[in-house]
């Protein structure tokens, strides 16, 4: 066996049969709002895309875990559609998945982020694996191996933070009959008029908490009217193939002394 194989479609008594290296990638989504004009699904189906358009590196096998499509979405629970878990109890899910994933005798595990809600929690819940499981274990979004190219406008990007050009596109090109253009808008966010010199969410020192309603009462962030399938297509297609190098790094990856 090798190659990039799904989890679920594997029968018991092989996960024993795997040769070379293997890692187990957990992809995780969301299920939240999006503003008027995306569906609830947009995280959960970006980092499915991601990893439909993905391929294992030669001689790795790579075992895609079944996607968490509710985890911390606390900051857009005003906003109908939205399911979420507190940070306590996708903590203990994460734990609990990494126990599983080392009873079946592996020890490489990738948590394929697609919410950016998630992060702060993901970087407690890899260090955990590695205390209690002795898992290497990561985090990663799929975005972080996106390549921007020269249609993108930097200081867009910085406040680009929801359901704005840099997530309708690429639901144009993965999934359209889940994008209504004719809602979408540039949704400006408030903390363009922030004027704090070290608070902000674009790189200050101090980030303050904060809740989608607080930046934009439709629940978007970003440009989505400027989105186009094109430029979407080409952001899942850099994120893959920079994903598949990075599998073909980690698969080598051994940090433990």
């Amino acid at each position: 066996m090798g190659g990039l194989i799904y989890w679920e479609d594997i029968a018991a008594p092989d996960f024993k049969e795997f040769e070379g290296p293997v890692v187990a990638v957990l992809p995780l989504g969301a299920t939240e709002q999006h503003g008027p004009h995306l569906a609830v699904s947009v995280d959960s189906t970006l980092v499915e895309a991601v990893l439909a358009r993905t391929h294992a590196p030669e001689g790795v096998t790579v075992l895609v875990l079944p996607t968490l499509k509710i985890t911390k979405s606390s900051e857009h629970d005003r906003h109908a559609g939205t399911l979420s878990l507190s940070g306590d109890t996708l903590l203990a899910v994460l734990r609990d998945i990494a126990a599983s994933v080392r009873r079946a005798g592996k020890d490489r595990l990738c948590l394929f982020n697609g919410h950016g809600g998630n992060t702060a929690l993901l970087e407690i819940a890899v260090r955990d694996m590695r205390i209690t499981h002795d898992i290497i274990a990561v985090h990663c979004s799929w975005s972080s191996f996106a390549e921007y190219g020269d249609e993108w406008n930097a200081q867009a990007l910085a406040v680009d933070i929801h359901a704005g050009d840099s997530e309708t596109s690429p639901m144009l090109a993965a999934a359209p009959e889940r994008v209504d253009m004719s809602k979408a808008d540039n949704f400006r966010p408030a903390m363009l008029d922030w004027p704090e010199t070290w608070i902000g969410l674009t790189g200050q020192a101090a980030r303050p908490g904060w809740i989608v309603d607080d930046l934009n009462g439709q629940g978007a962030c970003g440009d989505a009217s400027a989105a186009t399938a094109e430029k979407g297509e080409a952001l899942l297609s850099s994120s893959a193939r920079n994903f598949t190098a990075f599998l073909a790094e980690f698969a080598k990856f051994d940090h433990r002394r």
